[in-house]
């Protein structure tokens, strides 16, 4: 459990500083990818007991949720960003 709090507290801090979308889909890879952080963790899945793996199949997933909705905010974040560099630089065009 403290394991996947460390990966969920990792990810939210990099992505908090992040300024490009490129930059932003290597780290998602870092924690979400083939070989990612919670891709590894979902593969020991299959060590535990069968009354150990629903429940800590739940946290990883949950983790992995938050996550994504993060990376999803952060895209968003950097696409208004964007947007707002772009028509700040087109109204000097004028």
């Amino acid at each position: 459990m403290e394991q996947l709090q460390q990966i969920l507290d990792q990810a939210l801090q990099q992505f908090a500083v992040i300024s490009d979308e490129a930059e932003l889909e290597q780290v998602k890879a870092r924690f979400l990818g083939k070989e990612g952080a919670l891709t590894a963790l979902l593969k020991g899945l299959g060590k535990l007991s069968n009354e150990e793996r629903p429940a800590q199949g739940a946290r990883i997933n949950q983790v992995k949720q938050a996550i994504e909705a993060a990376l999803q905010q952060r895209r968003d974040a950097l696409s208004q960003a964007r947007l707002a560099a772009r028509l700040a630089a087109e109204s000097l065009d004028v």
